[in-house]
Parts: structure tokens; C-alpha cells; sequence
């Protein structure tokens, strides 16, 4: 086949890092709930993430990859701290490799939707609606998250992670903070849009001090929320701006 009827899905892309990806396949985060339940990737895990590279696909995400227990969106969510098995994930690094593929984390909070029956769930306001309860988190709590998210970036990149993904998307923590619906706070993280995107800001500066200029490292952020009073377009478009 000539260059002329390659598709365009073939060709490389090369990233603001520097990083290329091999071309413009990628699989999105999913919540796979395929860990041990302790948070450390599984064999079967290991094997879906080698046969997605052996496919071709110059990128797979894995979704909702937790820096602590504590709010963690379901029991198989892999969860990367101090306390995980180093040799599993260097594994699950490498065979997501194979054939020059990338492999990211994707790095979440559940917050107010954190599983219930493993956790208390606290987002940025106390909720009391059908199907869904949940406390505040503090000022103190919400001031060491950009921490935590800078430390779950950096030991992916020291067990060999090709990239991160912060999520901020689909009800989450850090999208939970943008929308007006979730977040009713008085304080610096509620109010304006300025102060609601505060800490997502936060946590990316810190992500890429964390692991330097070199290293991938995405977003996934909705348009929308879809709902009245929520989260807007005009408004994504601020924070993709204040992002860049």
C-alpha cells in the first residue's frame, strides 16, 4: 500500500512532551475491575494489557487508578501507594509495552461516588440526595490532594508507565469540584468558576513537577455535564484554556 492510501490512523503523533506514539490508536480509561481487591494488577489484567498492545494500538489507559484505599470507585480498582506490590505493576508496565505501545494510568478519586460498602464517601459539599450521600471533604484534606495525586504520577513513572491521565471526567472527584451542582462550597475551592477549577489546576501543576517535562500527561475532562445548573460548555472551554 502507498503512503498516498495509508490511513491517516497509521501515522505517528507526536506529543507537546516530545513523547510519539506510534500512531493514533488508543484505547480510553475503563474501569476494568480486574485487580486482586488489594489494589495490585492480576494475571488476567497483565494479559488483557499485552494482547491490546500485541493488537496494534499505539495507547492504552487503564481507568480510575486510586492513590490511597480510601475512596476508591469499586473493590478492583488498582490503587498505587507505598503499600503496592512493585513486581505486579512493573509487570503490568511491561506487557501493556509490547510492540512500542504506551501504557498509561489513569489517576482518580471517586470522592462523593467513592464505594460506599469500602469507604466513606466526601466530595467538595455534604449531599443528601436519592442515591447519593456523602460528607465534605476539609480544607486540610483537599490541600493534600495535589500531593497525592504528584505521588501516584511519580511512582508510575518509576514502575515504568509510558503516562498518566487525570481524571476529570464523568462525575469524579475533580469534576465533581468544577460542577455547581457538587460543589457548594464558601471557601476558595467554590463559588466562581475560578475558584471551582482551583484544585484540578492544582493537581496538574503538581503532577507535572512531580514527574518533569518530559512525561506524558493527560486529561479527561467533559464538555458538559449534561445536566441543568451544571458544569458547562463555555465553561470546559475556560478550563482547557487556564489548563494550557
Amino acid at each position: 500500500m502507498s503512503n498516498a492510501q495509508t490511513s491517516p490512523l497509521a501515522h505517528p503523533l507526536t506529543l507537546p512532551c516530545g513523547v510519539t506514539l506510534k500512531n493514533r490508536i488508543a484505547k480510553s480509561a475503563m474501569s476494568d475491575s480486574l485487580g486482586d481487591g488489594a489494589g495490585n494488577p492480576t494475571d488476567d489484567q497483565i494479559r488483557l494489557y499485552e494482547r491490546w498492545a500485541k493488537g496494534g494500538l499505539a495507547l492504552s489507559i487503564i481507568g480510575e487508578v486510586q492513590g490511597s484505599p480510601h475512596f476508591a470507585e469499586k473493590p478492583g480498582n488498582l490503587i498505587l501507594d507505598g503499600h503496592s506490590d512493585r513486581g505486579l505493576f512493573e509487570r503490568l508496565a511491561k506487557a501493556g509495552a509490547t510492540g512500542n505501545a504506551q501504557l498509561w494510568l489513569q489517576l482518580g478519586h471517586a470522592g462523593a461516588m467513592a464505594d460506599a460498602p469500602i469507604s466513606t464517601p466526601k466530595g467538595p459539599s455534604a449531599l443528601d440526595l436519592p442515591g447519593l450521600t456523602c460528607g465534605a471533604l476539609s480544607l486540610d484534606e483537599i490541600r493534600a490532594l495535589p500531593s497525592e495525586f504528584a505521588r501516584t504520577a511519580s511512582l508510575a513513572k518509576q514502575h515504568g508507565f509510558g503516562g498518566v491521565e487525570v481524571h476529570a471526567a464523568h462525575g469524579f472527584l475533580l469534576n465533581q469540584f468544577l460542577s455547581p451542582l457538587f460543589n457548594r462550597r464558601q471557601d476558595a475551592y467554590g463559588g466562581s468558576l475560578q475558584n471551582r477549577m482551583r484544585l484540578l489546576l492544582e493537581v496538574i501543576a503538581a503532577v507535572r513537577k512531580a514527574v518533569g517535562p518530559a512525561f506524558p500527561v493527560g486529561i479527561k475532562l467533559n464538555a458538559t455535564d449534561q445536566l441543568e445548573g451544571g458544569f458547562s460548555e463555555a465553561e470546559s472551554i475556560e478550563v482547557v484554556a487556564a489548563l494550557d
